[in-house]
């Protein structure tokens, strides 16, 4: 068998492995408490992708808690205003068809669980009833915040 016919062939095949989803974009706005750093943007986008795709029982305890939550202990509050996520389990539990829903908010603490490596996670999406706070867990537990000091 002549080799060059089987490289149109690989080509296909890696073609076909490239993953489709659409990349977790820089939040439109974040507002977290990173004292004297910066909030580390990829590092929001590695959170929300680290997700289980599990809601988990809990009551979104509102802003003002979180805020409060956030602010003394470190956080984030990210935004998007059109972001896909793919997170066919939760789409399902939501009553959703689909397997992305547009994630409009992510609630980022500093508060990991680092025996079993994860951290609570507080994601929105748009819904067409309104928009839907649901709890999570998410495995990648780096800082939020870029470690040194923050330029001015």
């Amino acid at each position: 068998m002549n080799p060059s016919r089987l490289i149109p062939l690989a080509l296909l095949a890696l073609t076909a492995c490239v993953s489709t989803a659409p990349r977790i974009a820089i939040p439109s706005a974040a507002t977290a408490n990173c004292e004297s750093r910066s909030v580390k943007q990829t590092a929001i986008g590695s959170i929300v992708a680290s997700t289980d795709d599990m809601v988990r029982e809990g009551t979104y305890p509102g802003d003002a808690v979180l805020r409060k939550l956030v602010m003394s202990g470190g956080g984030v509050f990210a935004y998007w205003k059109n972001q896909p996520l793919l997170v066919p389990r939760t789409a399902k539990s939501l009553g959703s068809t689909e397997r992305y829903l547009t994630l409009t908010r992510a609630v980022i603490t500093n508060q990991v669980n680092v025996a079993e490596h994860w951290r609570p996670i507080w994601l929105t999406f748009a819904m067409p009833k309104g928009p839907v706070t649901v709890l999570e867990r998410a495995y990648d537990i780096q800082d939020v915040c870029i470690e040194g000091q923050r330029d001015v």
